[in-house]
């Protein structure tokens, strides 16, 4: 649907070098102009106009041997409170330059190199980053910084995967979340459908990276890969077919149509910076440089919403249902372990009680059915159930409940009146798999005195 966006600038003072390879070039964001040094002769020019430059003092360059730099390159420029940082990616090269203008130096002590062509830049609270890139025929989404006290880069190891790479004209690092986005890029330069690409999320604060959704194809096609403007925040696209200028902003997932009166972002520009609220645009025409600017807030009060960047990410809640399963089973377990209890407490008065009163409704019906019926009396098994209101469509729960009342029985008449075993089983004569309950004369002469009444 959209077009090609043709711009050489990634990120706010983060820029691709000239490919003179001896000229390096860079936005200052207090002027809103451009810084130009020669790193073969070390001279120094600034930009007093959009397009026009004058000499300046002459940089000392120490440590600068061209030969380091590959055939091809490009120089990221970042702004620091003590001057200016650039790294070569790939490389691993650094070097400072002091906020006088007058030292050019590299502080890296890099050995191994070669990885991470093409990855993402950024300065993060003073500290500069590099994520992702590719080298010895492979892909990745690795994160480093550089340790500027001991000059090497050291690894940032997260806490989860992240993508197996990034698409790395697609990205970059916004201060106002602390967040770094991409769009996932070619696994080993295998997979080349657009339409499975997902964009991602990484949370310099967590360490945590990710998964938002996966590109809205509905909207773009692959072409959507070379929109290289990042603004801290958000990518301005344009389709120069059209012309139409898109506001991609990943932290909302949304896609933005501007439809303002500002002309000049229409036309196309070689370079978009910001620079706090404001944005700058410049563009090189047969006359010049043409310089223009619009603010933030502008930009985004004359636009319209058209669709989502990304189809976002349903996860099916694996915590949420595992977390809920074994909630459930908690609550289960409490439940019996309570029914337990209750029984438990029922049946205390063994150790606090004598009163025959104090015995369960059941359990005395069953004594009162003995006291009247004699001493000979004989129960079987369903005939104990009976007495004993047992409704239980489970055998096994059956026999439990059964068994504790009796037990129950006979600890109340051992513990006080001496008698043990009160209720008997004994195996039933004319079949020796049944079971019989009876009582004995000891029993019997201490259960016809009972008054069941007081």
């Amino acid at each position: 649907m959209f077009g090609v966006l043709f711009l050489c600038t990634l990120f706010p003072l983060h820029f691709e070098g000239n490919t003179d390879h001896h000229i390096i070039q860079w936005a200052d964001n207090n002027r809103h102009l451009h810084n130009q040094l020669d790193l073969i002769s070390g001279k120094f020019q600034q930009e007093v106009r959009p397009g026009q430059w004058k000499d300046a003092n002459k940089v000392e360059l120490i440590g600068v041997d061209l030969s380091d730099f590959p055939a091809e390159y490009n120089i990221h420029a970042h702004k620091l409170k003590s001057g200016y940082l650039f790294n070569v990616p790939g490389t691993g090269l650094v070097f400072s330059l002091d906020s006088s203008y007058k030292q050019f130096k590299r502080i890296d002590n890099t050995f191994f190199r070669g990885f991470n062509f093409h990855s993402f830049s950024f300065v993060r609270n003073d500290t500069l980053y590099s994520i992702g890139g590719e080298g010895f025929w492979n892909t990745n989404s690795t994160v480093i910084h550089f340790d500027l006290k001991h000059k090497e880069w050291e690894k940032v190891y997260l806490k989860n995967n992240g993508p197996k790479s990034l698409e790395w004209n697609f990205g970059g690092y916004s201060k106002g979340n602390d967040t770094f986005y991409s769009l996932g890029g070619y696994e080993e330069f295998k997979d080349n459908a657009f339409s499975k690409k997902s964009f991602y999320a990484l949370d310099l604060k967590t360490h945590l990276w990710r998964e938002l959704g996966f590109i809205n194809t509905q909207l773009f096609t692959d072409q959507i890969s070379k929109a290289k403007n990042w603004l801290d925040g958000f990518f301005i696209y344009l389709d120069g077919d059209k012309p139409n200028v898109y506001i991609l902003d990943p932290i909302g997932n949304r896609i933005l149509l501007y439809e303002g009166s500002n002309n000049q972002l229409k036309l196309g520009s070689n370079e978009i910076i910001r620079d706090k609220g404001q944005l700058f645009i410049y563009r090189k025409e047969n006359q010049g440089v043409v310089i223009d600017s619009i603010t933030v807030k502008e930009l985004f009060g004359d636009t319209r919403e058209v669709g989502k960047l990304y189809i976002e990410k349903i996860e099916f809640p694996w915590l949420t249902v595992v977390a809920g399963a074994l909630l459930l089973s908690v609550l289960i377990a409490l439940y019996f372990f309570l029914r337990m209890k209750k029984f438990e407490r029922k049946y205390l008065w063994f150790k606090k009680s004598e009163r025959i009163q104090d015995l369960p409704q059941h359990l005395t019906h069953l004594l009162k059915h003995f006291q009247m019926n004699g001493k000979e009396t004989t129960l079987s098994t369903n005939q104990m159930n009976e007495l004993l209101d047992i409704k239980s469509n489970s055998f096994e729960t059956t026999r439990q409940q059964r068994s504790r009342d009796i037990k129950a029985i006979n600890e109340f008449f051992e513990i006080h009146h001496g008698v043990t075993e009160a209720i008997q089983r004994r195996n039933s004569e004319t079949d020796k798999r049944q079971t019989l309950y009876c009582i004995d004369d000891q029993f019997f002469k201490i259960l016809i005195k009972i008054n069941f009444q007081q």
